[in-house]
């Protein structure tokens, strides 16, 4: 049992499957976080949401790791690493949410959803990972599905739709670096230096994006700031059992999620595209979850 205030140093346990599971999971949990910025942000500012959302989860983290969450932060020796992936974070943050502002919802998800194709090109330049014909295969299915579920009419305008690309590479660099730091930081130590650093940046914002909230909303950022942590550490956690490129795909699944909160809470029944797309999406995810269980399946003698 690790003592208080510990190093902890685990490296990578490869388990695909789990992994794979753990990220439709966080990436689940995601979709219902965008559920409830995108009705918080039409009254209060990005800063102020994500300064209580990350005020919540840096507690429940702290709480559960006590004083070794703390060491671990402190002791750290990827620092500046950290530091880069939750800029990289938060910029992605500020890109995605400002952009929705301005784009319609089916050109905003197919222009995001390009981040797993990212993710895919820079763990094979960055992580050299061997990338194969299925796990190439998945995101392409997987990101075909979007197109289909998200059916863009129209062009969208430029600029917002750079930002949403934007993020989407922000994003696809923060994902190679968490798959780094897997080697020698904790899942609970990443998620309090980031969203620590978020609490700092985000308060130095306050006096000028401060806005009252009523209990229901301050209600709200406080279910997102645990919700986001479930989110955060199933994430993390993916990511230490399976490559980036396996996991990258299974991204698309947030758009399932998506199309079932949005028939829970406001009845909207999906579209035949949405279902055709749905169905792909989660095609892209049987196939690279096939793919791996061959690989660790025991060879015939």
């Amino acid at each position: 049992m690790t003592t208080p205030g510990a190093r902890q140093e685990p490296g990578p346990v490869e388990n695909v499957q789990l992994g794979v599971l753990l990220a439709i999971g966080g990436y689940g949990i995601f979709s219902g976080q965008d559920a409830i910025v995108k009705w918080l942000v039409a009254d209060h500012a990005i800063w102020q949401i994500l300064f209580v959302r990350s005020l919540t989860v840096s507690i429940v983290v702290l709480a559960l790791a006590r004083h070794s969450g703390i060491a671990g932060v402190v002791r750290s020796p990827n620092k500046a690493s950290l530091t880069l992936r939750a800029g990289l974070i938060l910029a992605a943050w500020l890109c995605y949410y400002t952009a929705a502002r301005h784009l319609a919802l089916p050109d905003l998800v197919t222009l995001y959803y390009a981040a797993p194709i990212f993710i895919t090109v820079m763990s094979i330049v960055f992580l050299k990972e061997n990338v194969t014909a299925m796990r190439w295969l998945s995101v392409i299915v997987g990101f075909a599905g979007v197109v289909v579920a998200a059916n863009p009419s129209g062009r969208p305008e430029f600029w917002p739709a750079l930002l949403v690309l934007m993020a989407a590479v922000l994003w696809g660099g923060a994902v190679i670096l968490m798959r780094r730091s897997m080697h020698n930081e904790s899942s609970l130590t990443q998620m309090l230096f980031s969203n620590g650093l978020f609490v700092i940046v985000c308060g130095a914002t306050l006096p000028w994006t401060w806005v009252a909230a009523d209990w229901f909303h301050l209600f709200l950022m406080v279910t997102l700031g645990i919700g986001s942590g479930i989110g955060q550490f199933m994430l993390y956690e993916s990511f230490r059992r399976a490559p980036a490129s396996v996991i990258a795909p299974t991204e698309y699944t947030a758009l399932v999620w998506a199309v079932i909160l949005g028939y829970v809470v406001w009845q909207d029944l999906p579209t035949l595209p949405g279902v055709i797309g749905a169905g792909l999406i989660a095609l892209a995810a049987v196939i690279v979850m096939v793919a791996e269980r061959k690989k660790t399946l025991p060879l015939p003698r």
